[in-house]
């Protein structure tokens, strides 16, 4: 217990308080008063995420929101570093591409860990013990990779994004470090679960808005042989992929893709010069009427079939980022989307309750209701 009566204890806690709310107003405020940038248009973002890619980097006070929990890895990482562990996990992604958008977001209120207050405590200790098993684990799978190697076979490998990472750094010059695979594996789990959920949620609230789309996606659904029904089959529904890319365009998950010039540039005519945040905002392309048209508000997957001008453009979607810098598991997450909404959609009539107008959580990083979101379920046949 803390001896709070006596009177040099309380001057201490006092004075790291002040320090703690000074920290956190300097760090949630600063992008906002020092020099940042928006800038859309897809043009823009190419600019930014491919051609100087590597002239941006993620800006301090975003690491320090999320760095503390999920480490250096591929967020992180910049220059040589950054494109040898992409290298690594592409390689690894090519039999089956990683879990999840790349960007994980957390609570951006950031308590001084050396704070002796019961959520530090719980978050070290969890920290703590989340490390230690995965440690545990990344050890077991090195030594069945190398086991397996010695013996020339693989047939009795974990067939898991861990195993195949390992595999995939086996080359020496390749060599992933035990810090490394934590750092990818815990931004992989948090990312994934995260931003795939929050995509769901609001595919399913677009869906229960529009009936007639709901409709139409049932049918295709159904239209499937029940014995043919695999990831493949699912994956290739035409419908199914314009619903999933319209719930994104219109409800990203991902609010802001922030970063930070490493040297003086110019991007679309503009001088960013080094150290300033640019913050790139899905929504500023996405729901831009100039790039897609009039009724860009307007949850309507039919657009897909027609898109023109710059929405043809990769960078008109910057749900997953783009470039160098895009989710990694891009795929995987969209496949995962399908095959829960297809199971979802196939089996369950899906309305809205309550006409209210959605109002969304402001400031934040991620797509968040203020309201909980509800929804009558029926279930079909």
């Amino acid at each position: 217990m803390w001896p709070l009566d006596l009177p040099l204890v309380r001057v201490v806690i006092f004075v790291a308080f002040a320090i703690w709310l000074h920290f956190i107003i300097k760090t949630l405020l600063r992008p906002s008063f020092s020099e940042l940038r928006h800038l859309p248009g897809p043009k823009t973002c190419r600019e930014v995420l491919q051609t100087n890619a590597y002239r941006f980097a993620k800006p301090a006070f975003f690491h320090t929101l999320v760095g503390e929990f999920l480490g250096v890895g591929l967020l992180f990482s910049v220059g040589n570093q950054h494109k040898r562990l992409r290298r690594i996990i592409t390689a690894t992604a090519s039999w089956k591409p990683l879990a999840g958008q790349i960007i994980s977001f957390i609570n951006p209120f950031i308590p001084l860990r050396w704070l002796p207050v019961s959520a530090n405590l719980n978050f070290i200790k969890a920290k703590s013990a989340l490390k230690g098993m995965m440690t545990e684990l990344i050890e077991q799978r090195t030594s069945e990779v190398a086991k397996a190697k010695q013996l020339g076979t693989d047939s009795g490998l974990s067939d898991d994004l861990l195993t195949r990472m390992i595999e995939a750094s086996s080359v020496e010059n390749q060599k992933l470090s035990k810090d490394e695979l934590i750092d990818i594996t815990m931004q992989v789990i948090a990312a994934g679960h995260e931003t795939t959920a929050s995509a769901l949620l609001w595919t399913t609230y677009a869906l229960s808005k529009d009936q007639k789309s709901q409709n139409r996606l049932r049918t295709e659904i159904y239209s499937m042989n029940a014995t043919d029904m695999t990831a493949k089959s699912i994956d290739e529904l035409p419908y199914l992929d314009n619903v999933i890319r319209e719930a994104l365009r219109v409800y990203s998950p991902t609010l802001i893709i922030p970063w930070e010039a490493l040297e003086d540039i110019d991007i679309a005519g503009v001088r960013i010069p080094k150290g300033t945040t640019v913050q790139l905002v899905p929504a500023m392309t996405q729901l831009n009427p100039e790039i897609w048209g009039p009724d860009v508000e307007t949850f309507n997957p039919d657009r897909w079939d027609r898109l023109s001008g710059d929405a043809l453009s990769p960078y008109a979607m910057e749900t997953f980022s783009n470039g160098p810098r895009i989710c990694p598991g891009k795929a995987l997450a969209l496949l995962n989307m399908k095959i829960l909404l297809v199971g979802l959609i196939r089996d369950f009539k899906i309305e809205s309750v309550g006409d209210e107008e959605m109002e969304f959580r402001n400031p934040s990083l991620t797509l968040k209701s203020t309201m909980t979101v509800r929804f009558k379920v029926q279930r079909e046949g």
